[in-house]
């Protein structure tokens, strides 16, 4: 009967939620190998670690649990150059040796890989006899030294030393690594596998001489910065390491790592449980979109199963394959694994390509058994592998908001995650471009769609707010209230800080008072070009209406290029003007005089000071007249609004008409003119007739100034008509001379 020998290879899902990394460093390095590392196919002995016994516990290395954190591995061994239990995250330690201590020593096998002196070495060896023709396990590594120190010359380093028949290589035991750059024979460093970009203490050489391509192999890193679960900077994704072996035969496996250049910053790198095994036929996921280690998402990409031959390939081999797993083969997959490949001579790989399409129902598992020949005996090889069909992220963009002000620009670049392949682009402004530079003109949120390779979207939201614009102020200079027809104050609007050129201002009047009726208004200002503001006068308008006081509101308003509105109110009043009266009295002079009498004028109300002006020239409240002179004499009194009041006063000198009936002309300075007493007090006319009745002098308001010029002696007839005298005077006159000199 066939023995049937069963062979272990695990594969490792990524978790979606992060949660924490367990690390028990209580196990014996014998234990770790025999119970955690090793699957089946392989037979170890002589474990020891530093060199010590397998059976002395050392706090370099332990058993972990990584279900619940973003190492990549489920569960296995992890080797550190501190203290294991220094993995254990958050990443939170700025700079210091994770775990601590001081654990001597370097590996001369490091130190010809990376170049540099190495400490705080952590090895662990033993001998194994594989069944098949080859080996393989999985592994990440990882190390503080990341981001930092990328292309620097302190160089963490980790190799995997194979040695045993047929291998021939330059470290010791003539042994080669296996810890590759996977499709090279480049080591893996952090100069090797990182971000892609030269660390702040880094030289781009140093990273140059090791792998000139060496920004490319970034598909194989992962940034752990402020990572929840892991202590580490940064770390690989899950790779394999594989060499063929001679079936039967001892072979020899140093695993190894080590602080390189100093002793501080720390490495360790985590060995997949049950995964150190030996097959003669690998299968593996196509590194590609969708996939990770063993882990294909759900998409719309063709991916590619590897099949690999591990060992001899210059004969004819057969694989048989039996697919399970919770996966549907033909609605999960498709299509279905076939039941059988065939190698032909000195074919190694054959690719197979299924699609695991989109849908809702969580995820799944592919486990393959692959059935073959041993090639150093006459049992089958039973080999179970695992693969992982799991829910992609969603498609996820994540805008931003910003506050910016009228004018600034803002660049829009949305976060993605999730999805396949390129990714597609269109703005709500129109464009498609992965970014955009923004400048609104009004608050507005944008939002972009995003569409996959796969032909998923999703929108992402940019609020983008205008802060407030810089403040307008308005002021109203002048008395308070306004008093209609008299004042006028200044309204002076200044403009906003930071502004410049000419600025439009409108004006809002509101309140009782009108705008254009009860005050001047305009509906607009120019703030012009150069000028810090400008002013416009508003003055109270008469409108001969008693309305009391009323209210002024005027609202200044600038609308700037993203109509954002600051405005400034100021407000007063208009009252109506204090009536101006003036009074005044007429006066009956008895008896007729040769004095002056005082004339007054009473004035009240009025804005101010009041102005007196009478007709006979007097500037004040009071004028003096004769009072033997009958006459009408106006006052106008006027404030300091220029409203002004007329009025009259009568003066009527209650004078008796006395005629003389002789004058002597003679220039003796006696009786020498017709002088009519009383006369001067009222208005007159005077008419001197001849004795054949012909007119010789005639006077309108008779002054007393007529001398008989030219006239003979002899006797004349005058009559003489006033004003307080319904009937003339009538009379004769006898003119006598004896020097007749006029």
């Amino acid at each position: 009967m066939k023995n049937t020998l069963i062979a272990l290879a695990l594969g490792a899902s990524v978790p979606s939620v992060n949660a924490q990394l367990v690390v028990d460093p209580s196990l014996t390095p014998e234990q770790l190998v025999q119970q955690v590392l090793l699957g089946t196919g392989v037979v170890a002995t002589n474990i020891t670690l530093n060199g010590l016994p397998g059976t002395v516990i050392n706090e370099q290395i332990g058993s972990f649990d990584g279900t619940a954190s973003n190492v990549g591995i489920s569960n296995g061994v992890v080797m550190s150059s501190g203290a294991a239990v220094g993995a254990i995250g958050p990443n939170d330690q700025a700079g210091s040796t994770v775990g601590g201590g001081n654990f001597g020593a370097g590996d001369p096998d490091l130190e010809l890989l990376n170049g540099v002196l190495t400490h705080d070495k952590c090895v662990l060896e033993f001998d194994f006899v594989p069944i098949g023709d080859s080996i393989e396990f999985q592994y990440v590594f990882s190390s503080e030294e990341y981001n930092e120190y990328v292309c620097a010359q302190v160089i963490d380093a980790f190799g995997f030393f194979l040695s045993g028949p047929g291998i021939s290589g330059p470290y010791s035991n003539n042994s080669v690594n296996l810890a590759l750059i996977p499709g090279t024979n480049i080591p893996i460093t952090i100069n090797t596998v990182n971000n892609g970009t030269v660390g702040f203490a880094g030289t781009q050489a140093n990273c140059d001489i090791l792998d000139p391509n060496w920004q490319n192999n970034s598909i194989y890193y992962v940034d752990n910065t402020d990572g929840l679960t892991l202590q580490y900077d940064g770390l690989t994704v899950v790779l394999t390491a594989r060499s063929a072996v001679q079936c039967g035969q001892l072979h020899h496996i140093k695993l190894a790592i080590a602080d390189g250049g100093d002793a501080v910053f720390d490495s360790g790198v985590f060995l997949q449980g049950g995964s150190f095994t030996s097959s003669p036929f690998v299968p593996t996921l196509e590194p590609g979109p969708g996939i990770i280690g063993n882990t294909l998402f759900e998409s719309c990409f063709n991916v590619a199963f590897i099949f690999t031959r591990t060992g001899d390939s210059s004969n004819v081999q057969t694989v048989d394959i039996q697919a399970g797993g919770t996966a549907t083969p033909g609605v999960d997959y498709t299509p279905v694994f076939p039941p059988q490949l065939v190698f032909a001579p000195l074919q190694t790989q054959i690719p197979f390509l299924l699609n695991a399409p989109l849908d809702p129902d969580g995820s799944e598992t592919i486990d393959l058994i692959l059935s073959s020949q041993s090639p150093c005996s006459a049992d089958t090889i039973h080999v179970p592998f695992s693969f992982f069909i799991s829910q992609p992220d969603p498609l996820i963009a994540i805008g931003d908001a910003f506050f910016i002000s009228c004018g600034e620009s803002v660049q829009l670049t949305p976060t993605i995650t999730g999805g396949f392949g390129a990714y597609q682009y269109q703005w709500s402004t129109g464009s498609t471009a992965s970014n955009i530079l923004y400048t609104p003109t009004m608050v507005n949120d944008v939002t972009v769609v995003v569409s996959d390779t796969c032909g998923l979207q999703t929108v992402g939201f940019f609020a983008v707010e205008l802060s407030q614009p810089p403040p307008i102020s308005a002021t109203l200079t002048g008395p308070q209230p306004l008093i209609e027809g008299c004042s006028q104050a200044v309204l002076n609007v200044h403009r906003p800080p930071g502004t410049s050129g000419d600025l439009l201002i409108t004006l809002d009047h509101t309140g009782i008072a009108l705008g254009g009726t009860d005050y001047t208004a305009t509906d607009s200002l120019v703030v012009t070009g150069g000028n810090a503001s400008v002013d416009e006068p508003v003055i109270a308008i008469e409108d001969h209406q008693e309305e009391g006081e009323e209210s002024v509101i005027i609202t200044a308003n600038y609308n700037n290029a993203c109509n954002q509105n600051v405005s400034a109110t100021v407000t007063t009043s208009i009252v109506d003007a204090p009536p101006l009266d003036l009074t005044t009295e007429g006066l009956i002079i008895i008896p007729c005089g040769t004095d002056s009498v005082q004339l007054l004028a009473m004035a009240s109300g009025g804005v101010g000071a009041l102005h007196f002006l009478w007709s006979n020239g007097y500037t004040s409240s009071d004028s003096w007249v004769s009072n033997s002179l009958d006459g009408t004499y106006n006052v106008s009194v006027t404030d300091d609004c220029g409203h002004s009041q007329n009025a009259d006063v009568i003066v009527d000198p209650q004078c008796a008409i006395i005629i003389p009936n002789v004058m002597s002309p003679n220039g003796d300075g006696d009786n020498d003119v017709f002088f009519i007493q009383g006369i001067l007090a009222s208005k007159s006319s005077v008419r001197i007739f001849n004795r054949w009745g012909q007119i010789v002098y005639e006077a309108a308001n008779y002054q007393n100034t007529w001398t008989a010029p030219g006239l003979p002696d002899g006797t004349y007839f005058y009559e003489v008509k006033v004003d307080r005298s319904p009937d003339p005077y009538t009379g004769h006159l006898t003119i006598l001379s004896k020097d007749r000199r006029h």
